[in-house]
């Protein structure tokens, strides 16, 4: 008899998890088991990529009115005497005050689960596929024998508070990692809990990465042409890269740096690129449904984080065989060997615009590294076997 699967995720916008949970749902065995999903939001450039075996379920149409004006909100919510949404929505407008958005949506839980119906269909797995809210309500609000619940962070790097994640990993029967790191990170945070925090990595679809890379794109190339991919976060360093290609422009002049992604972090570092006067060398490109064409048109792949769980964005530029700088951040050294499958370089603006200026000169150093990204691999079929395992 097919085992009934529940995954639960914000939305299938172009993120690390929405692209493992899209890319996994490709390779799960459908005869194994029966795939129901649940987005709070149904809206997302994945969204048309789910497999016609999946089935999905009806969006939380309560999440809707945090998403509009408040005056708007509060008139819809009392036109259905929805008090509990009122309440809620006033909530969400105090904790906005708080500056780190993780301890913002962790603490947002306790007043909009009030809103949210308890589902009244039963599951043998349930799986929240994101740190915070999509656990939470795996936890509050699914009737499942088993739960499970992924933190795709470094929990401690992003500051979130273990008092209110404690009572959830309470009531899971495993909490996620998606790298060995993170998972030595939870355990030391968690350590009652080091009997059911396992690692599965993200799952990856290479084929279709590859496909949509050949999308055509306009995009104006220099001499050297670097892409990045990320929110506009500080834990991505994009200040440091802003600093570097300022030092690479005044060496070379010809450069342009493409970021792709969006955050808090737009003003902020909009500033600073009029500041150094780089206005037309780093190009804040937003959000791209598709960002897998402009990598593939870079001719050096950097991510300049300050910490990272595991990369998606670092292993998708490994299958698309870019020459890949990296920053030293703790857990660097479970995706990339330096001079092997990538350039590391210390976390520093310095020392960002020296290492890509060593793998521009370089062209037989890049090319190896290329070269040596041919036979890499990503073992789906292990981390399945994980999965199964932990759900039987």
């Amino acid at each position: 008899m097919k085992k009934k699967i529940l995954f639960v995720i914000n939305n299938m916008h172009c993120g690390g998890a929405e692209n493992s949970l899209i890319s996994l749902l490709h390779v799960i065995d459908y005869n194994k088991f029966d795939v129901h999903l649940l987005l709070f939001k149904k809206e997302g450039f994945f969204l048309n990529s789910i497999p016609k075996k999946v089935i999905v379920l009806d969006d939380i149409k309560e999440f809707d009115y945090f998403d509009m004006p408040f005056k708007k909100a509060f008139k819809k919510a009392l036109l259905k005497f929805r008090f509990d949404i009122i309440y809620a929505k006033l909530a969400y407008l105090f904790l906005k005050k708080i500056e780190n958005p993780a301890i913002r949506e962790q603490k947002f839980w306790k007043y909009i689960s009030v809103c949210i119906p308890k589902r009244k269909d039963n599951f043998d797995v349930a799986i929240g596929f994101l740190e915070k809210t999509p656990n939470y309500y795996v936890v509050d609000k699914v009737n499942s024998s088993k739960k499970m619940g992924f933190i795709r962070t470094d929990y401690q790097a992003m500051g979130m508070l273990t008092e209110i994640d404690k009572p959830y990993f309470e009531k899971l029967n495993y909490v996620l990692a998606n790298s060995t790191n993170a998972e030595l990170s939870l355990k030391k945070l968690f350590p009652q809990f080091v009997f059911k925090i396992k690692t599965i990595e993200n799952f990856f679809s290479a084929d279709t990465l590859i496909s949509m890379s050949e999308e055509k794109i306009d995009i104006k190339k220099a001499n050297i042409t670097i892409v990045s991919v990320g929110r506009l976060h500080p834990v991505k360093g994009y200040d440091m890269a802003i600093a570097a290609c300022k030092i690479i422009k005044e060496k070379m002049g010809d450069i342009k740096w493409y970021v792709i992604g969006e955050g808090e972090e737009r003003e902020n570092l909009s500033k600073l690129i009029h500041e150094h006067q780089l206005q037309d060398n780093f190009i804040l490109l937003g959000l791209k449904e598709n960002p897998y064409p402009y990598v593939k048109n870079a001719t050096i792949y950097a991510q300049t984080s300050r910490f990272e769980g595991k990369s998606r964005a670092i292993e998708e530029a490994k299958i698309l065989q870019k020459p890949i700088l990296v920053t030293n951040f703790p857990s660097v050294n479970n995706q990339i060997t330096h001079l092997e499958t990538g350039y590391i370089v210390s976390l520093n603006a310095q020392a960002i615009a020296d290492g890509i200026l060593y793998l521009h000169d370089n062209k037989t150093i890049a090319s190896q590294l290329t070269h040596n990204l041919l036979q890499h691999t990503n073992d789906n079929d292990k981390q399945l076997k994980v999965l199964y395992d932990l759900m039987d």
